[in-house]
């Protein structure tokens, strides 16, 4: 990855970390003017998380059961505006 991006990282109630990567800059726009549309601010919808379950280890797609459990819902809009509005953005 580059300067041009950035991993944005929420951490479930049971510390799983969950990650999408974000265009640079493009996450405090959005937390400011929710208008801007979603694809814009992330460079896909993907939704990783590691192995380890932390920040470190291979970036795996999470299973939908655990992204039920963590979010509610296994709608990946709905979850990566969820990590981007609570998440921490992260540099790599």
């Amino acid at each position: 990855m580059s300067d041009q991006t950035s991993k944005v990282v929420y951490k479930g109630a049971d510390h799983t970390e969950f990650f999408v990567i974000a265009n640079a800059g493009m996450v405090a726009k959005y937390r400011s003017d929710k208008t801007i549309p979603l694809i814009d601010v992330v460079q896909s919808f993907d939704i990783f998380t590691t192995t380890t379950g932390g920040n470190t280890g291979e970036a795996v797609h999470p299973a939908k059961g655990l992204l039920e459990s963590t979010f509610n819902t296994s709608n990946k809009d709905e979850i990566v505006k969820t990590i981007i509005e609570k998440g921490e953005e992260k540099g790599f």
